[in-house]
């Protein structure tokens, strides 16, 4: 059963007879989302998570109907390609890169650096406790983003990426509105998107840094603002 998207941004009509891969960006909303895939697909849902010193995420027959969600690593081996070269509509949420970058910080800062001491992946005051989020950006300057793509995107190759491969790609900016519009879309009922794993913010970022990230990943920002702008269009329509 194919399922028209196409009205709200121009990608590919979603096709209930084959598999649904969500990739899952980081720092955009991952968590809250996978609730409401996990509501909308029940057993037909299934993760794709690597967890530090354990094994490879498992592999899942792909079968009609199904979804698939999780961090899907391009660069560290676990890519979706890498699992289901034969995969060919995918969902994702993207997130400004910068405030993406900046949630990253204060998530390291709230919750990874007490795992990392405990498992001694670093030391106290080593080249990887950073010491203000200044520091972070200095030392980490690029985007994740494109690590978790289905392909390696170019400034060439992004818009057909996006145009052939994507059903729906929604923004964190305006999660609530996209997620219902993916729901009447794919035919679920949609509900209140909650607002999970959030860590307070207590530095500012900043202009150098900020500018510094700016130049650092055009693409990126590209993407970013291409999906934004499609979207903005038919709102604003």
């Amino acid at each position: 059963m194919v399922m028209s998207l196409s009205d709200e941004n121009d990608m590919i009509d979603y096709d209930a007879a084959k598999p649904l891969i969500s990739l899952h960006v980081p720092k955009c909303g991952g968590q809250a989302f996978r609730r409401v895939l996990e509501k909308w697909f029940g057993d037909r849902f299934f993760i794709h998570y690597f967890q530090q010193g354990h094994s490879l995420p498992h592999k899942h027959p792909l079968k009609p109907g199904i979804c698939i969600h999780g961090h899907f690593n391009q660069a560290r081996g676990f890519g979706v390609m890498d699992y289901y070269p034969e995969a060919d509509q995918f969902i994702a949420v993207l997130r400004d890169p910068i405030e993406a970058a900046v949630s990253n910080y204060f998530f390291w800062k709230r919750k990874a650096r007490s795992i990392q001491l405990i498992n001694k992946m670093m030391v106290p005051g080593g080249e990887q406790d950073y010491r203000d989020i200044d520091d972070f950006f200095r030392k980490r300057p690029r985007s994740n983003m494109l690590d978790f793509m289905p392909r390696m995107m170019t400034k060439e190759n992004y818009r057909e990426t996006i145009e052939t491969k994507f059903v729906w790609i929604g923004l964190v900016e305006k999660f609530q509105m996209h997620v219902d519009g993916l729901a009447e879309a794919l035919g679920f009922s949609t509900g209140t998107v909650d607002r999970l794993n959030a860590s307070s913010r207590d530095e500012v970022l900043s202009s150098a840094a900020r500018q510094a990230f700016l130049e650092n990943n055009p693409l990126e920002f590209e993407i970013y603002r291409y999906v934004k702008d499609r979207f903005m269009e038919k709102e604003e329509g």
